[in-house]
C-alpha cells in the first residue's frame, strides 16, 4: 500500500520519528474521505464513565502544546512557552505544575495533539505528546482530569487505539503515560505500551459484543 503523507505543517517532527510517512498516521481523521468512530466514543461504550472534562484539563491540554512547540517545535525559541495572562486563572496552580513538572526534562517532544487513524478498527484518536524518551523508545502522553467516575481501564484503552495506529505503521512504542491533573497539580502514570494495546482490543471487543446484544433484542 501507498504510505499516507503526513502534514508537516501540523505535525512539525512527528516525521522525524521513523524513516519515511508510514500506513496509519495521519493528521486528519478522514483519510480517503472515510469518516471515522471516534476511539473514545468505543471505549465510552465498553467502559461507561460519568464525568465532564473540567476546564483545568482543557486549559492543561493547551498549555502542554503552546509549551511543547515553544521548545521543539518549528517556531520553538530561546525562552520556552509559560502560562501568562488571566486565561488560565482557573487552572494556573495545574497549569504551573505541569509546565514545570521534570518529566519535559526526561524527554523530546516528535509531536503535539497527535491525530491518528486505527483503519482496522476505522476509529481515530488524539494524542496529547508523542515522544522521545532518553533511551531513545518511542512513547504517547495523554492529559486526563483525575476524577474516580472515570472508569479504570477508560485512559489505557484510548491510548491503546493510539498504539495500534503505530503499530500497523511499524512503529514500536516503549510505554504510555497518563498525565493527571488535579486542582493542585499533576500526577504522571506510566505503562507498557502492550498493555494499553490490550486495553484497546478489550474494550473493541466489548463494544461489539454490547452492540450485537442490542440489536439481538432491538430484532
Amino acid at each position: 500500500m501507498k504510505a499516507a503523507k503526513i502534514r508537516s505543517e501540523d505535525g512539525w517532527l512527528i516525521g522525524n520519528a521513523v524513516p519515511e510517512p508510514a500506513e496509519g498516521l495521519y493528521w486528519h481523521p478522514e483519510p480517503g474521505g472515510r469518516v471515522l468512530m471516534p476511539a473514545r466514543a468505543i471505549v465510552d461504550a465498553a467502559h461507561p464513565s460519568r464525568y465532564g472534562a473540567p476546564e483545568r484539563c482543557r486549559l492543561c491540554r493547551a498549555a502542554a502544546a503552546s509549551y511543547a512547540r515553544s521548545r521543539w517545535g518549528p517556531t520553538a525559541t530561546e525562552r520556552a512557552w509559560a502560562p501568562t495572562g488571566k486565561t488560565f486563572d482557573p487552572a494556573r496552580p495545574a497549569v504551573e505544575a505541569l509546565v514545570g513538572h521534570g518529566f519535559w526534562e526526561r524527554i523530546e517532544v516528535i509531536g503535539s495533539l497527535v491525530h491518528l487513524a486505527v483503519l482496522r478498527q476505522e476509529a481515530a484518536t488524539t494524542v496529547d505528546l508523542a515522544v522521545r524518551f532518553a533511551d531513545g523508545g518511542l512513547g504517547l502522553l495523554a492529559i486526563w482530569p483525575a476524577d474516580d467516575r472515570i472508569h479504570p481501564a477508560t485512559p489505557w484503552a484510548e491510548l491503546g487505539a493510539a498504539v495500534a495506529a503505530m503499530a500497523d505503521s511499524g512503529i514500536p512504542l516503549a510505554k504510555v503515560v497518563v498525565i493527571w491533573t488535579a486542582a493542585e497539580g499533576v500526577r504522571l502514570e506510566a505503562r507498557p505500551a502492550d498493555e494499553a494495546l490490550g486495553a484497546w482490543l478489550d474494550a473493541v471487543d466489548l463494544e461489539r459484543c454490547l452492540r450485537g446484544m442490542t440489536r439481538g433484542i432491538a430484532a
